[in-house]
């Protein structure tokens, strides 16, 4: 067992230099990975006990230290993406802040036992539902929004009484650096640590035998999460993605639509997860459109997206490739490259808008994950709920019209892990609503209460009171006892 001097040490001592932290002196990998899931697993016992209070007491602790550090989060996201100091206030600093004044209000009546009504058939018995940590939990988070969507489940799960190991990206280290140094403020490295690293240190943390896994990611990283979660039967919470359509009403205002639109395709330059993939546009509104679209985004952006503040650049070179490579191949494939396409050498990619695309080409196939919106054309309905249909599940669903019988019929035949009407992103927002996915778009849901029952071991529990009688029914079942359960099957069977 790891002794106090061990966590001393860790807490006095640790560095952080190339990809992983060391621990005192230089420590492998490996070697960091066994101490620490050791030291979360024998202190789980503890953890899980503690009470509403201690949780919302290191919740507050928490927000003071963002708020404290607000300028170096700031300048975090500044040096990872390029990301302005506002949008970064409102997507990665806010939504955490929201969440933790929600946990603080409502945790204590989430904690409670449940009572529930058992029902005329198991008379003198007293029935509840308890929750209880799960256990060790893994957070694997993203790069996209590095510090919201490392620190949202990471919150939810502690809240929920688990230790927890955070893998963050690493392609992130400006945010990695500061969200490290937040977590060492204010948590103990027994109840929640930071592993970072790139591929080698999530097949490490895999191979551990944690009790829960939250992964933020793509759909074929999120099947070899749960393929390895599987060799432990730990239960996953897989937060994906998929190409989120966005379908326009031929009577609803192009104008407020394509201004809309635009913002929510180019919030972080489109590497949202949610963000609007491609568009259904009647074939009698498409020029308009494509015109309101351009204007829109020149009217939040300029012209000069290569030196605009408030334009963040893609996150990597290798996935601003991606991202040309697909605008060519379109173009290449027949596609009408209706505005932007330049790649700059800052990194930033310039709004694009294609038409004229088609099911073959990789921008159809593949989530987008940048700054570049297709527009197919429709004349039926129909033959846009068929198309959705035909496809995975997306994680977002937005329409945009005034009828409730439009909305409806997307709302009825089509499915989504969210869907928002005449509005984009917004529902993510929103601390009260569940967010996650459907098929192969997610699994699991978190934020509000959803969340915390997530992270939590929903525990069944039934008192016996006094005793009802129950022992006359079991065997010998004679025919007496027969037809008592007989009648009582007939009456029950008229019940509602």
């Amino acid at each position: 067992m790891l002794t106090i001097e061990f966590i001393d040490i860790y807490i006095d001592n640790i560095r952080y230099k190339n990809d992983y932290c060391y621990i005192g002196e230089k420590m492998e990998l490996s070697n960091q990975v066994d101490q620490i899931f050791s030291l979360q697993k024998n202190y789980h016992s503890i953890l899980k006990n503690t009470d509403y209070s201690y949780r919302i007491s290191k919740l507050q602790d928490f927000k003071k230290a963002i708020i404290e550090n607000q300028i170096e989060i700031e300048n975090a996201l500044l040096e990872d993406f390029s990301k302005a100091r506002v949008e970064t206030n409102l997507t990665e600093i806010l939504p955490v802040i929201s969440m933790i004044n929600n946990y603080s209000k409502n945790l204590k009546k989430w904690m409670k036992r449940k009572y529930i009504y058992s029902g005329p058939l198991f008379f003198g018995t007293k029935s509840s539902i308890s929750f209880q940590a799960k256990g060790n939990c893994l957070v694997i988070s993203p790069w996209n929004y590095p510090f919201q969507l490392a620190i949202y489940p990471l919150l939810t799960a502690f809240s929920a009484g688990n230790n927890v190991i955070l893998k963050p990206s690493e392609f992130t280290p400006a945010t990695n650096r500061i969200i490290i140094k937040l977590i060492n403020l204010v948590f103990k490295p027994e109840e929640v640590s930071v592993i970072e690293g790139a591929v080698e240190a999530s097949n490490l943390l895999l191979e551990k035998p944690f009790n829960h896994i939250f992964f933020t990611g793509s759909t074929p990283v999120g099947k070899v999460i749960m393929e390895k979660a599987s060799k432990h039967l730990a239960s996953v919470a897989l937060e994906l993605g998929g190409k989120s359509p966005v379908i326009l009403d031929d009577k609803y205002s192009i104008e407020k639509a394509a201004m809309n639109i635009a913002w929510g395709k180019h919030v972080n330059s489109g590497q949202t997860c949610v963000a609007p993939d491609y568009v259904f546009v009647h074939t009698k509104n498409k020029i308009e459109f494509v015109e309101r679209y351009i204007e829109s985004i020149e009217q939040m952006y300029g012209q000069n997206f290569e030196t605009n503040p408030d334009y963040c650049k893609i996150i990597s070179s290798k996935h601003a490739e991606r991202l040309k490579k697909m605008i060519n191949e379109a173009i290449e494939k027949g596609a009408i490259l209706e505005y932007g396409g330049e790649l700059y050498s800052n990194g930033k990619l310039q709004p694009t808008l294609l038409t004229s695309v088609t099911d073959d080409m990789s921008i159809m196939k593949e989530e987008i994950f940048g700054p570049v919106l297709p527009i197919f054309e429709y004349t039926e309905l129909d033959e846009v709920v068929s198309y959705i249909n035909k496809n995975d599940n997306p994680l977002a669903l937005y329409v945009y019209s005034n009828s409730k019988d439009f909305q409806n019929k997307f709302l009825e035949l089509t499915t989504s892990g969210g869907i928002n009407f005449n509005e984009s992103l917004l529902h993510v927002g929103n601390p009260k609503l569940p967010f996650g996915g459907a098929g192969k778009s997610g699994i699991g849901r978190y934020h509000d209460h959803y969340g915390f029952e997530e992270m939590s071991n929903i525990r069944s529990v039934m008192h016996r009171k006094f005793n009802s009688g129950l022992r006359f029914f079991y065997p010998p079942y004679s025919s007496l006892k027969k037809r008592i359960v007989d009648e009582i099957l007939k009456r029950f069977s008229f019940f509602l």
